[in-house]
C-alpha cells in the first residue's frame, strides 16, 4: 500500500515508573477493525521524565509496522499539544504511507505502574475513509533490568509468525467423537533465550474449550526444506473447562510443522502423568484422514508382442488387472499373468505410483515411465523398466467397469516389448455364479494359476464361447 508518510501524536498526565520495565500485552481493537495482536513493550522513564515505549512489534490488519519506538512522551495520559517522535524497524510499511496516532485516555483508565499497563489511542489511515478508533494496549510486566526488548530476568518474544486454520480434538473413551472449529487463530513464537512456543488461541473439546493454550520449549529443526518443532512440555492454559481441573499433571507432546507453502499443521496430545487413562488429542490445520478407494478389478486379455531377429512373436494370456488406491487419486495397477513373448515368465507385475485423472464416468491412470517390480523366478527379472503405461477406465452409475483398454512398454534388456489389454464388457460381474451347464472350459485363481474347480474367493472362468467371467465363491 503506497501512501505519504507523517506522523504526529498528541499526549498526556504523569505517574512515575522505574526506570526500565518490559510488559506483555495485546492490542485490541473496540470496533473489531482486526484480530487482537499480542505483543511485548519496553517502557523507559528518562530525563525530564519522558517515556519511552518500544514495542516488539505492531500489527493492525494489514498494516505491520514491525519494531516500533515512541520516544519523547512528557506522559502517557491524553493531555493535548504534546508530541513524540516516531520510528519503526521491519513490516511492510514504506516510506510513502501515511498514518497518524493520537493517544486518548477518555475512560480515565491508563495506567503505567510496576503491575500493568493500560494506555488507549485512535490509530488513523490519513486521507482514507478507514479509521481504526480506540485501540488499547493492555499487558501485565514480565520482568524488568537491562538489554533489548523484554529485560535479562525473564525471556520475551523476539519473532512471530500468525496462522489461521481448523482446530479439531477427540478425548480417548469421550462421546462426542471429533469436535471442530474453524478459524483458530496460532503462533509460532522465538524468544529471547533461544526457545521456541506454539500458541493456539483456543482448543473446543467435548468437556469445554481451552483458550490461550502454550506450548513453550519446543525444539526447532528444518528437515527437507520444513521446519520442525517437537517437544514434550507442560502446557500453560489461560482458562480450562473444570472438567480438566482434576488432571493436575498435564503433559502435552507436540510435533508441528511449517511446510514449504508456509503452512503450519500441528498434533498435540495431551497427557497426566497420575491418569494413564486420559489422552485427549487436538490437530491445528486438521485435514481428513485419507482413506483409499476400494480395490477393483478386471478380467481381459493381455497381448504381447515383440520383433527379434527370429521373427515376431506373440502371445495372448487372460489375466485379471487390479487398481489399487495408495494416496489421493495415486494407485498401484497389477497384473496378476506377464510373460515376455517366446521368453521368460514374469508373473505378477505392479506398476506403483500411476496418476489418476479424470471423472466419476471415465478415468485415466497413466504413468510416462518408470520401474515394475514383478515375481519372476528368474533374478534379472524381479525389475523391468516401463514407459508409456496408459489406461482408459468406463464406469457406469453404480462405479461399475463397463470398458477398459490400455498399453504399456517394457524394456527387455534393450527390446521393447509393447503389451495391450483389453477388458469384455460382456463379461459377467464378480458376484456372478456361472451355472455348471458344462459351458466352463478353463479355471483360473487371481494370480493365474490354472485350477480344476471354482476356488473360495475370485475366480477367473474362460468359457466354451470364448467369454471370461469373474465368478465370486464364498
Amino acid at each position: 500500500m503506497k501512501k505519504i508518510f507523517t506522523l504526529l501524536v498528541l499526549l498526556m498526565a504523569t505517574v512515575c515508573v522505574s526506570a526500565q520495565q518490559y510488559y506483555k500485552g495485546t492490542f485490541h481493537s473496540k470496533v473489531n477493525d482486526f484480530n487482537d495482536y499480542e505483543t511485548t513493550v519496553a517502557v523507559t522513564q528518562g530525563e525530564g521524565g519522558k517515556y519511552t515505549l518500544v514495542f516488539e512489534s505492531v500489527i493492525f490488519g494489514n498494516d505491520d509496522f514491525g519494531k516500533c519506538t515512541f520516544a519523547g512522551i512528557e506522559n502517557y495520559k491524553w493531555a493535548g499539544g504534546n508530541s513524540f517522535t516516531f520510528s519503526n524497524e521491519g513490516g511492510n510499511i514504506g516510506a510513502a504511507t501515511k498514518y497518524y496516532f493520537e493517544l486518548s485516555d477518555a475512560l480515565g483508565k491508563s495506567v503505567i505502574d510496576d503491575e500493568k499497563i493500560y494506555i488507549t489511542f485512535k490509530y488513523f489511515q490519513v486521507n482514507t475513509t478507514k479509521e481504526y478508533r480506540n485501540v488499547v494496549f493492555e499487558g501485565k510486566r514480565t520482568s524488568s533490568g537491562g538489554g533489548s526488548t523484554g529485560g535479562d530476568d525473564k525471556p520475551t518474544i523476539t519473532d512471530t509468525e500468525q496462522f489461521t486454520a481448523d482446530v479439531v480434538s477427540v478425548l480417548e473413551g469421550g462421546q462426542a467423537g471429533k469436535v471442530k472449529y474453524p478459524n483458530v487463530l496460532a503462533k509460532v513464537c522465538e524468544w529471547s533465550d533461544g526457545v521456541h512456543s506454539l500458541e493456539i488461541e483456543h482448543i473446543d473439546t467435548e468437556k469445554g474449550s481451552m483458550s490461550g493454550v502454550m506450548f513453550k520449549g519446543l525444539e526447532k529443526k528444518e528437515v527437507n526444506g520444513e521446519v520442525v518443532y517437537t517437544g514434550t512440555v507442560e502446557p500453560d492454559i489461560t482458562d480450562l473447562p473444570d472438567f480438566y481441573l482434576g488432571y493436575t499433571k498435564l503433559m502435552a507432546n507436540v510435533e508441528a510443522k511449517i511446510d514449504e507453502s508456509g503452512d503450519l499443521s500441528a498434533t498435540i496430545v495431551f497427557t497426566d502423568e497420575d491418569e494413564p487413562a486420559f489422552k485427549l488429542t487436538a490437530w491445528f490445520n486438521y485435514q481428513e484422514p485419507f482413506v483409499p478407494a476400494g480395490p477393483f478389478s478386471v478380467g481381459g486379455g493381455l497381448v504381447g508382442y515383440t520383433v527379434t531377429d527370429d521373427g515376431d512373436f506373440t502371445n495372448n494370456v487372460v489375466n485379471t488387472l487390479t487398481f489399487t488406491e495408495t494416496a489421493e487419486n495415486v494407485y498401484t495397477l497389477s497384473f496378476s499373468n506377464v510373460a515376455i513373448p517366446n521368453g521368460i515368465g514374469l508373473n505378477t507385475v505392479s506398476f506403483e505410483g500411476v496418476a489418476r485423472t479424470g471423472n466419476d464416468s471415465e478415468a485415466k491412470f497413466a504413468s510416462k515411465k518408470g520401474v515394475a517390480k514383478t515375481t519372476a523366478a528368474h533374478p534379472s527379472y524381479t525389475e523391468v523398466d516401463y514407459t508409456d503405461l496408459e489406461f482408459i477406465v468406463g464406469f457406469d452409475a453404480d462405479k461399475k467397469v463397463t470398458s477398459c483398454t490400455g498399453r504399456f512398454v517394457i524394456d527387455n534388456w534393450g527390446e521393447s516389448v509393447a503389451y495391450t489389454f483389453n477388458y469384455d464388457p460382456t463379461a459377467t460381474s464378480v458376484n456372478t455364479v456361472v451355472a455348471a451347464d458344462g459351458t466352463v472350459k478353463h479355471i483360473y485363481t487371481l494370480t493365474g494359476a490354472k485350477v480344476t474347480s471354482l476356488q473360495r474367493g475370485v475366480n477367473i472362468v474362460r468359457t466354451a464361447d470364448g467369454r471370461t467371467l469373474k465368478v465370486l465363491k464364498k
